[in-house]
């Protein structure tokens, strides 16, 4: 009846598919859909199925050495590597990024550290420059009241 928009398909925050627990260390590269929750370490790249609204989440414990990719994201631990956020990414107080990140909106508490660039999704063109303000060629000389005596260099000028 009121035309109203539907939202995204988003996985909720208490319902991950996927856990990398505390006492687990994974060596190689992950792909997920859905939600993961890294509370343990990833050595190598995280990155979620292309198509999918997915949610990652690296609690405060978490660690990831390598480049990591997501829809949406909430880090609140450490990764080493370039990060992408296709829509949402929160930086929470504890976060630490060594690496550049690309982002749609962003969230950043106190205490986050990120050591790279922060680049928005939109804008790949190139960035817009002010104009300079123009400098007049000769600037004007201060008029002589009628009723100052001549100076001599005013005089020189005549």
């Amino acid at each position: 009846m009121f035309n109203r928009k539907k939202a995204a398909p988003r996985p909720a925050v208490n319902g991950f598919s996927s856990l990398i627990a505390d006492n687990l260390s994974i060596q190689g590269d992950l792909e997920f859909s859905e939600g993961l929750k890294v509370d343990g370490r990833v050595r190598g790249s995280v990155s979620f199925k292309a198509g999918t609204t997915s949610l990652l989440a690296i609690s405060a414990n978490g660690v990831v050495e390598g480049n990591v990719s997501s829809y949406d994201a909430l880090i609140d631990g450490t990764i080493i590597g370039d990060l992408r956020v296709e829509h949402l990414l929160e930086l929470h107080s504890n976060a630490r990024v060594r690496g550049n990140i690309t982002y749609r909106q962003l969230s950043m508490e106190n205490g986050a550290v990120v050591e790279g660039t922060l680049r928005r999704l939109d804008e790949e063109g190139p960035v817009l420059e002010l104009p300079k303000p123009e400098t007049p060629t000769q600037l004007p000389q201060p008029r002589q009241e009628a009723d100052q005596p001549p100076t001599a260099e005013t005089s020189e000028r005549s």
